[in-house]
């Protein structure tokens, strides 16, 4: 049963036009059609811009995300890099106050710059020829002569020279800290340290002491003097085994004659 789309009147089947209003049945329906295919279109159009806000509403919350884990990372990096600027600047603050506190207590004393010069005292019998002859370091007011064959290597802390043999192998400091006490007990703080319990050797001044002592092969030997609450000293290791052993002896009597 069909009803004019113009003035809502039944419709026999067949009919063309309504006998009423004069209303066309066929263009009546062409136009509900036509409501239809655009009702069609619109639904289309709309799910179709659904999607598409979807989609930039997933695309807005990606990039939220990354920016987010960007900036978190930016964060930590600064975050550790903040963290070994502080670090460092301790270092450098602490090596400062150290050198300064140093520099400070030996100023009291004596110059603290340390300088070379040739040392003509005659060399042992058992030194080799290339090894024959002495240089000799100020450290303070402390002259610590020691041997021009030995190669200088990179210092640390309190040390002033850090020398090696490069034919014996014997190895050699010469440094100065910020400690005093009486001589004997130093020694024997040194002679622990090294893990001699009985050293080979211990003698002491007012203001002096040395130590030798042999632990597993290894012959360490130290010199110091202690002078207004300074300590400058050399230590002297070698392997009691070495070809160089008699030669190292005597370097160590001649820098300990001369070490004042």
């Amino acid at each position: 049963m069909q009803y004019c789309k113009n003035c809502g009147r039944q419709l026999k089947d067949g009919m063309r036009f309504c006998d009423r209003c004069g209303q066309s049945v066929r263009k009546a329906q062409e136009s509900g059609q036509a409501a239809r295919h655009r009702e069609i279109n619109e639904l289309r159009e709309e799910r179709l811009n659904r999607r598409k806000r979807l989609a930039e509403k997933e695309e807005r919350q990606i990039r939220a995300k990354e920016n987010k884990r960007k900036k978190n990372g930016k964060n930590i990096a600064i975050y550790i890099l903040v963290i070994l600027l502080i670090a460092v600047a301790s270092v450098l603050i602490g090596f400062l106050l150290a050198g300064g506190s140093n520099s400070s207590t030996t100023s009291k004393n004596s110059s603290q710059t340390a300088t070379t010069k040739p040392y003509s005292t005659p060399v042992v019998t058992e030194a080799p020829a290339a090894a024959g002859t002495f240089s000799e370091i100020t450290v303070g007011n402390v002259r610590c002569p020691y041997p021009s064959g030995f190669h200088s290597g990179t210092v640390s802390g309190n040390e002033k020279m850090n020398l090696t043999d490069p034919l014996g192998g014997a190895k050699m400091i010469i440094a100065q800290e910020a400690k005093g006490g009486d001589p004997i007990d130093l020694a024997k703080a040194y002679s622990n340290s090294v893990g001699a319990s009985t050293p080979d050797d211990m003698r002491k001044g007012d203001d002096w002491y040395s130590v030798t002592a042999t632990v597993n092969g290894t012959v360490h030997h130290r010199k110091s003097i202690i002078r207004n609450g300074l300590s400058v000293y050399y230590d002297f290791e070698y392997e009691k085994s070495s070809g160089s052993a008699s030669t190292y002896e005597g370097f160590i009597e001649e820098i300990d004659k001369n070490f004042k």
